[in-house]
């Protein structure tokens, strides 16, 4: 009978939604951190040594060979900076989500409470809104850095695509030229 009764505390807003929420919120700015290390980081794998290797092979491989290479090394490089960036998409949802949870069932109890008071429902109404709004705030609040974290993680997948692309383009016109 506990199980239902906290299952059901759960689901109608009750002490267990701000911790889901911060756990998610943890959850989502640990991955973004990490990405941000593996994207900025010293430690990111360059491969640049690997593209130029292959595109150097010329003697001993023909054109299109080295070509379908060096754009398969790219493919592989892509998915690994775009790794981890769904999960965050979908936890950043999730926060705002959470937060109109708690509003929904917070304004359903308070108007609930408001049937069968007298002049001292109002006053608890009220203090019943403001804190059912209140997890609608903290999920937009960490919702909100979120996005633009991601955006600006997308963004340098996007200029990392860039300089591999323009370096691949560069030793292919080399090697072709060869």
């Amino acid at each position: 009978m506990s199980l239902f009764a906290d299952a059901w505390a759960w689901w109608s807003g009750g002490d267990l939604l701000m911790p889901v929420m911060f756990a998610v919120a943890v959850v989502l700015y640990a991955i973004l951190a990490e990405r941000s290390v593996a994207l900025w980081g010293i430690r990111r794998r360059d491969r640049r040594a690997d593209l130029l290797a292959i595109m150097a092979a010329g003697h001993q491989a023909d054109d299109r060979w080295r070509a379908w290479a060096a754009r398969q090394l790219a493919l592989a490089e892509a998915e690994q900076l775009a790794r981890g960036f769904a999960l965050c998409r979908a936890l950043t949802a999730c926060l705002p989500l959470l937060g109109l949870l708690g509003t929904v069932t917070g304004m359903v109890d308070t108007f609930g409470s408001l049937g069968g008071r007298g002049g001292v429902a109002a006053q608890q109404a009220s203090a019943g809104i403001g804190l059912a709004l209140t997890a609608t705030q903290y999920g937009m609040a960490l919702a909100i850095p979120a996005v633009l974290w991601d955006w600006l993680l997308s963004w340098r997948v996007g200029q990392l695509a860039h300089q591999r692309d323009v370096l691949v383009r560069a030793a292919q016109c080399r090697g072709g030229g060869a």
